[in-house]
C-alpha cells in the first residue's frame, strides 16, 4: 500500500493527516498527476481515488485503535466541502494574474462550514462526525487551516477557530509542508 500524492494539495495533506491520525504509515511517492487528480492509494490488487474513498479504507484497518468512521451524511458533505475548496484554492494558487479578492470566492463555503459547526455545538456535540473526531473532521481540517491563502480573515468564523484549536491538539497530528504554523 502506498499514496501517490503531491505534497502541497489540500486533498493529499487531507489523507496525510488522517494516517498520521490515525497510526497508519502510509509511504507516498509524489505524483505530479495528484495536483490535478488529487490522491490516489495504490493496494495489492486495486487503487483508490480521493481522499474520502481512501479515508474510509484506512478507517478499516485492523491497527486503527479509536472509531474515526462516522456517519455518511457527515462524510459526504465534508467531502464535498473539500472538493470545492480544493477547486477554488487551484484556481486561486495556479491563475497566471492576480485573483481580484480571492476571499469572495471562499466565504459562502467558510460560512456554511461556520454554520455546521455551531450548530453541533449547540447540539452538544463537539465535531462534525459527532462525540469524538471523524473522517469528515479529518477532511474539513485542509479546507479551514488553508483558507487563509484565499484570504479569509478568520476572525469572522469562531467556531471554525475553535474547530482548529481543538484538532491541532489532537495526538497525530502533522502541518502540511510549507504552511506556518499560524495557519
Amino acid at each position: 500500500m502506498r499514496l501517490r500524492d503531491w505534497a502541497l494539495d489540500d486533498r493529499c495533506y487531507a489523507v496525510r493527516l488522517g494516517a498520521s491520525l490515525m497510526g497508519v504509515k502510509l509511504p507516498t511517492v509524489t505524483d505530479d498527476s495528484a495536483l490535478e487528480s488529487g490522491p490516489a492509494l495504490e493496494l495489492v490488487d486495486d487503487v483508490l481515488h480521493g481522499p474520502l474513498e481512501i479515508l474510509v479504507r484506512l478507517v478499516t484497518l485492523p491497527d486503527v485503535q479509536q472509531e474515526w468512521n462516522s456517519g455518511t451524511d457527515e462524510m459526504t458533505w465534508a467531502a464535498n466541502a473539500l472538493d470545492r475548496f480544493s477547486i477554488m484554492r487551484r484556481t486561486v494558487m495556479l491563475a497566471s494574474l492576480p485573483v481580484e479578492n480571492p476571499a469572495q470566492i471562499a466565504m459562502p463555503l467558510m460560512g456554511e462550514i461556520e454554520d455546521r459547526l455551531a450548530e453541533n455545538r449547540l447540539d452538544g456535540r463537539c465535531w462534525v462526525s459527532g462525540d469524538h473526531p471523524g473522517v469528515a473532521d479529518i477532511m474539513l481540517f485542509p479546507v479551514v487551516a488553508l483558507s487563509q491563502d484565499l484570504e479569509v480573515p478568520l476572525d469572522l468564523y469562531p467556531a471554525v477557530r475553535n474547530f482548529m484549536r481543538h484538532f491541532k491538539a489532537l495526538p497525530g497530528f502533522i502541518t502540511m509542508p510549507g504552511v506556518p504554523e499560524c495557519h
